[in-house]
């Protein structure tokens, strides 16, 4: 497989993760703030602190992150507790796009590059495909 090749597959399987794992900017934001600090347990109060959140936000973003098996809750803590080494690596890479693409991880979150695809499928003549 060519470099070039593998880079866009890799790109894919990348936004086809943060489409799946993150239902909203909050839980990405969640994410990366525990894995910060990856050996510390967060309280719910320091992380609506931290996110500026509200309970209903965070709740519903630990059981997302939660769901994705990314962080775990333990005596009432948040940790960052990715399920393997791949999937901590996954995430590294998310961090990255998101520092230096924040707005398409924002777009792959929303749905918003998925819309604009059927957007423009629609509009495409049968004998185009």
């Amino acid at each position: 497989m060519s470099e070039n090749h593998r880079g866009r597959a890799e790109d894919e399987s990348l936004a086809r993760f943060i489409s799946s794992a993150f239902r909203s900017i909050w839980s990405l934001e969640l994410l990366l703030l525990v894995r910060s600090r990856p050996a510390h347990g967060w309280s719910h109060a320091e992380l609506i602190e931290g996110l500026r959140a509200s309970e209903q936000v965070l709740a519903r973003s630990i059981a997302d992150l939660s769901g994705a098996d990314l962080v775990r809750t333990e005596g009432g803590l948040i940790h960052y507790a990715p399920g393997s080494y791949t999937l901590d690596e996954t995430v590294a890479d998310v961090a990255q796009l998101y520092e230096m693409r924040p707005a398409k991880v924002r777009r792959l979150i929303v749905g918003g590059e998925d819309q604009l695809t059927r957007f423009a499928d629609a509009f495409r003549m049968r004998g185009d495909k």
